[in-house]
């Protein structure tokens, strides 16, 4: 392929074409199974897409009649999150409509929120007054550096255009030894073990990578996590806790 960018994960260059929707074409890397969208859109359109993006009131009524039990989900997952922390100090990358951080309060974390969808932002204020919530990408919320023991970034890299960018900005704020908990949707739904893709919408241009186990362990140890342990997730994406290396 001319021109062809390097791969996010293993920094390859042999891109296999899977299939083009609605006139976007995503392709696979030859070597870690990383699947991305060629070309890519350009970050400032894709940042302000989801900033303005298609949240309205329906979007946050149907969040709003699943209160409760995404409330249990938080409430389970920043328990397994804070096992691993070595202080209270919580950032929730991509925090929507602020459970997560709503959670590590009542277990005695103090967490903020960064969300760069400003109407999930106002919502999350509204519901958890008591939480700080900052409606901006991680790249210009203004954070720390080592700011934080914990950070859980749930759903979020497969939107972002920039990989690298984002997760050198999360290890930023991250103190050595702290923990990431991450968690995203995996390469291997959306091809079949021949590496073909499947018949399946990949969502783009929402969507713009998704990981293989190689890859996200290769972008995570480009930026300094260690002990990438990846857990039991059913059958669907990947979830993985891993430290940021002591400095």
């Amino acid at each position: 392929m001319d021109d062809a960018p390097d791969c996010t994960g293993c920094g390859g260059r042999d891109w296999l074409r899977l299939v083009v929707q609605e006139g976007h074409g995503w392709f696979r890397c030859v070597r870690c199974g990383m699947l991305r969208l060629i070309p890519m859109p350009p970050a400032g359109a894709a940042r302000a897409a989801i900033a303005g993006g298609a949240i309205g009131g329906a979007y946050i009524e149907g969040y709003r009649r699943k209160l409760a039990s995404k409330m249990r989900r938080s409430e389970n997952r920043v328990r397994r999150l804070a096992r691993r922390m070595a202080g209270p100090r919580l950032l929730d990358v991509g925090s929507n409509i602020g459970c997560l951080v709503e959670a590590g309060r009542r277990l005695g974390l103090d967490g903020v929120g960064v969300e760069i969808n400003a109407t999930l932002v106002e919502f999350a204020r509204r519901t958890f007054p008591a939480c700080r919530f900052i409606a901006a990408s991680i790249e210009d919320a203004g954070l720390g550096a080592g700011a934080f023991d914990g950070v859980y970034c749930s759903e979020v890299i497969e939107h972002v255009p920039d990989q690298d960018c984002f997760v050198a900005e999360i290890a930023r704020v991250l103190r050595g030894g702290g923990v990431l908990y991450l968690t995203t949707p995996g390469a291997h739904q959306y091809v079949d073990r021949a590496g073909a893709a499947r018949a399946v919408d990949f969502g783009a241009p929402d969507h713009k990578f998704y990981h293989s186990r190689a890859s996200l362990a290769a972008l995570l140890g480009r930026h300094g996590f260690a002990d990438i342990r990846f857990a039991f997730n059913f059958g669907r994406g990947h979830k993985l806790f891993s430290v940021k290396r002591p400095a």
